[in-house]
């Protein structure tokens, strides 16, 4: 399938943005709040959010800019074709390494929990083909995946939170403010990493049939993303108070081994549950990987992208089994998720978006092809 021909609308931005937003990086947010934020974890979390979309908006105001035209186009236009396709390698490796990294992630958390006795190397390499096949059938088909995979992976887990409220302690989240200003502040980074996904809006814009919608889409998909975040925060801390979830490597997942469902044959309710959430997991992967691949295609100025998803495949598996054990995994994405975060979601954009305010609009439309 050719990747120009590639075609989604609103509703499919919709549902691709918030399975990719909310991925694996919610497993562990109220810890990694609780242990930053302590009794002030919903308060960062707002504050949070707040910036993230504003951060959002000035990304969708740079892709506004240059409609139908990847990061590397804009790049070609705004700093010439060598810093350009240098921009556009720097953004196929940062994907490339979140894809790595998120394969390990659900490997690890896939023998935890689901596959106690299969080997990592089979649950990542099971992974890995069944993305490889979804990324060479192109953009259209995992948005239209992302539609129907979307509210199974959040429904039973938003049902089964529901569940617990009345075991919920709101003292836990008392007094407000107690948190000195500078902690507060350093928290911040916390929630902003958490929505670690969005800045792909820089390569699936180009897909985009009714772009005049990104901005109201992206932002429904940032609020989406943010109450579910503030619910599974507020749930958990609630349930477990501040000092027990700090102690907790994946506290959500926790908090549905707790649930106990009387009159039911249900007994072991976070098996389903994280069964439905592979969901959302496997979308944030197959598209990140499905970056990885299409901005490789545009580096090299390639028509065709599907046939680089084999190649990509060996060096995504063994690169995934450098890390030792889980608490490595979740280091390596934390440190990264700061670091690239930092860069390629902040930085990069903003100083691109400040570059096309002083330099003159092209007066044609930038080429789909670059």
């Amino acid at each position: 399938m050719d990747g120009n021909n590639d075609k989604i609308i609103s509703n499919q931005l919709f549902s691709v943005l918030t399975t990719l937003i909310i991925g694996i990086g919610i497993l562990s947010l109220p810890r990694n709040l609780a242990d930053k934020a302590g009794a002030d974890s919903l308060v960062v979390l707002i504050i949070g959010s707040l910036i993230f979309m504003l951060i959002a908006n000035l990304i969708v105001a740079l892709v506004l800019k240059f409609p139908h035209s990847t990061i590397i186009e804009i790049g070609n236009y705004l700093m010439g074709k060598f810093v350009g396709k240098i921009l556009g390698i720097a953004y196929f490796i940062y994907i490339f390494m979140l894809a790595v990294i998120e394969v390990r992630a659900v490997g690890e958390i896939c023998k935890s929990f689901l596959l106690l006795t299969t080997p990592i190397e089979i649950i990542i390499l099971s992974f890995l083909l069944v993305s490889a096949y979804t990324v060479r059938s192109g953009m259209e088909t995992i948005a239209r995946m992302a539609v129907i995979l979307l509210p199974p992976s959040i429904i039973p887990a938003l049902l089964a939170m529901f569940i617990v409220l009345p075991d919920i302690d709101p003292t836990y989240f008392l007094p407000v403010l107690r948190t000195p200003p500078i902690d507060l502040l350093k928290s911040i980074p916390e929630v902003g990493f958490s929505f670690l996904g969005f800045e792909f809006i820089l390569f699936i814009a180009f897909f985009v049939k009714d772009y005049k919608n990104i901005r109201k889409v992206s932002n429904i998909s940032i609020i989406t993303v943010s109450i579910i975040y503030f619910l599974t925060v507020f749930i958990t801390i609630g349930r477990f108070g501040i000092e027990e979830t700090r102690t907790l490597v994946w506290p959500v997942i926790t908090l549905f081994k707790t649930i106990n469902i009387p009159g039911t044959f249900l007994e072991n309710i976070e098996v389903i549950i994280m069964t439905t959430w592979l969901f959302s997991i496997f979308m944030t992967f197959t598209i990140s990987y499905y970056g990885a691949v299409f901005l490789l295609s545009r580096v090299i100025e390639s028509k065709e992208h599907n046939y680089l998803a084999i190649p990509l495949l060996p060096l995504i598996y063994f690169c995934s089994l450098i890390p030792e054990n889980v608490a490595q995994t979740y280091d390596l994405l934390g440190k990264y998720s700061y670091i690239g975060g930092t860069i390629f979601i902040v930085g990069i954009p903003i100083l691109l978006l400040v570059m096309s305010i002083f330099k003159r609009k092209p007066k044609k439309e930038i080429k789909r092809n670059g």
